[in-house]
């Protein structure tokens, strides 16, 4: 099914025109004048922004210009290959004394010759003459190793060459090489589809020759290696059966799998729409069956796009989603990489129309007063989302993302797996860890498990939220006696409190008993309306929970969050207030 929808995209978005060709990055190019002459390396990487869960977005080097470089003629993981006219570095530079290196670079060149001997072609002359100075002049091969090294490229990054008269573009550019390489591709492919295997394709149905080796690789999936993962591979003799090899066992033809690997690297590289969220090792693609809303909708979902959100929220009062249904499908394939395997993590298929729905109930779900108390908010990225389970993007696991994604577009329940982790980071973080992404997370949890019914079906309480809210009043009444301090009363309880209150609130209302005593003296309406707030929610309780299960656990998050919210809107008030009365006197 997901090699199928990947294909069928492939074919609409006639990914396939040009067999013989596939679109990666190219960042470093070595520029070569008549003769071989070396005039130096290029680094056409431009700067990338990466966010972070605090501070501002770091920057780090792209991954270059994008060029369509010859496809794979053989396996890339065999020792020895090289593709024709471009490479990764140390496949055609001398970065790397590795023995496999070494080995590639010498196919590499020698295939360079044959080209330019086949061709005629200057530029191609000109940089096979270049490549014989490197098997030659050592001072030339350290001095491109050592500027090689000090621009810092990536492990997989690739190089090509551009010779001087063709003003910046490189050989892959030049019509002549590019004609001779669609010859020799098209000998190739008939040349291996004739050898191998004959069946019926698993994806087209069609009968014809089987790929034995899916060849193009994957890149750009997290956790994968440099070069690119596999899909599909079969390099044990356990997994082979009826006496096919490698990844006939597959049984997709050649066909197919050029356009289900260039479908997953047009997503990937998002050269057709916004297709693509990565979160912690994850990355998530997005497609549709035929051209529908689909930026918009991944744009929702990494809260780049708050005025789409907002527009889904109103929908449901203005009916305008309900008219007409959208028979577009919606499609979502979660990758993350192993060494050299892709690893399917989840696939997603739904109507649009349907997805919509279901994001509209999820920010709806997520909807909660900010930590100030004065507005609601509910854009939340999902990487935000997932962070908020852990330390850092390191520690989230690898099964959190796809849930929350599900969650979003398929309204599934969200495993107790995520509210312990919620509620780890509060006991962990402390008073920091109250944020709004977090507690939202937690309050979406409950709703779906039906504990509570919204933010405002809260109001009457239940104990474990009242007990929360209790803890905020207790933290109040420090604050207001002591200020400022090291550890407050929630730094230091908060993770007994919250499990087990029966067995620490005692010792807690002695020491609010205390700051209310020092209050009286120094802020007496703040005593009063302390003392208050005590007294409405201890008669809400009759006796105090002894242990508190996962959910009133996050009962009680919510509680104190609320609280601590409405406390702070209280004194943005209180300060309102006095400015203007400051004001009104002074005119």
């Amino acid at each position: 099914m997901i090699l199928t929808r990947l294909y069928e995209l492939a074919e609409r978005e006639k990914l396939m025109d040009d067999p013989a060709f596939e679109t990666l990055p190219v960042p470093i190019i070595v520029k070569v004048g008549d003769g071989g002459q070396y005039l130096g390396v290029e680094d056409r990487r431009d700067p990338v922004e990466i966010p972070t869960k605090n501070g501002p977005p770091k920057t780090r080097p792209g991954r270059g210009k994008e060029l369509p470089i010859p496809k794979a003629h053989g396996n890339t993981a065999n020792a020895g290959f090289a593709r024709y006219f471009v490479d990764t570095l140390a496949r055609v530079l001398p970065v790397s004394d590795e023995k496999k290196s070494v080995a590639s670079r010498s196919t590499f060149w020698h295939q360079m010759a044959e080209a330019a001997a086949s061709t005629n072609d200057p530029a191609l002359i000109a940089v096979s003459a270049f490549g014989q100075s490197l098997a030659t002049d050592s001072p030339l091969a350290q001095r491109i190793s050592a500027e090689i090294s000090a621009l810092k490229p990536g492990p997989g990054d690739r190089c090509t060459f551009a010779w001087f008269q063709d003003e910046g573009l490189t050989i892959l550019d030049r019509e002549a090489v590019k004609a001779w390489w669609r010859k020799f591709y098209c000998q190739f492919d008939e040349s291996r589809q004739g050898e191998g295997p004959r069946g019926i394709c698993q994806i087209t149905g069609e009968f014809g020759p089987i790929a034995t080796v899916h060849a193009t690789k994957l890149s750009g999936i997290p956790g994968g290696i440099a070069s690119g993962v596999s899909l599909i591979s079969n390099d044990k003799q356990a997994f082979e059966s009826y006496g096919l090899e490698g990844a006939s066992n597959a049984a997709i033809g050649y066909r197919a799998v050029d356009g289900y690997t260039r479908a997953i690297q047009a997503l990937v590289q998002e050269k057709l729409h916004r297709s693509k969220i990565t979160s912690a090792g994850d990355i998530f693609l997005f497609w549709s069956r035929e051209k529908g809303p689909v930026d918009d909708l991944v744009a929702c979902l990494d809260g780049t796009n708050p005025e789409m959100v907002a527009a889904l929220l109103e929908s449901v009062h203005g009916g305008r989603e309900a008219k007409v249904a959208d028979e577009n499908a919606f499609y979502c394939l979660t990758l993350s990489g192993n060494a050299a395997r892709a690893v399917v993590r989840d696939y997603l298929e739904a109507p649009i129309s349907e997805v919509k729905g279901k994001l509209r109930q999820w920010f709806t779900d997520l909807r909660i007063i900010n930590p100030s108390g004065v507005e609601m908010t509910t854009i939340f990225p999902l990487w935000q989302l997932a962070l908020a389970t852990a330390f850092d993007s390191a520690a989230v696991s690898p099964t959190t993302p796809p849930q929350l994604l599900a969650g979003a577009i398929q309204g599934r329940m969200i495993g107790d797996n995520i509210l312990a982790a919620c509620l780890r980071r509060l006991h962990a973080e402390g008073s920091h860890g109250f944020t709004a992404i977090r507690i939202g997370l937690v309050k979406l949890i409950l709703i779906r498990k039906g504990i509570i019914m919204s933010e405002q079906a809260m109001d009457a309480g239940t104990p474990a939220y009242v007990c929360g809210r209790l803890m905020a009043v207790f933290e109040r009444a420090q604050w207001g006696a002591l200020g400022d301090v090291n550890a407050n009363v929630v730094d230091r309880y908060y993770g007994t409190a919250s499990t087990a209150p029966g067995l620490v609130f005692p010792r807690l209302f002695k020491s609010a008993r205390q700051h209310i005593g020092k209050l009286e003296n120094n802020k007496p309406g703040m005593a009063e309306n302390i003392e208050k707030d005590l007294e409405e929610l201890c008669s809400q309780v009759k006796d105090l929970p002894h242990l508190l299960k996962l959910d009133q656990q996050g009962e009680f998050a919510l509680g104190f969050y609320h609280q601590r919210a409405d406390y702070r809107r209280r004194d943005a008030d209180n300060k309102q207030r006095r400015a203007e009365q400051q004001q009104a006197t002074q005119s």
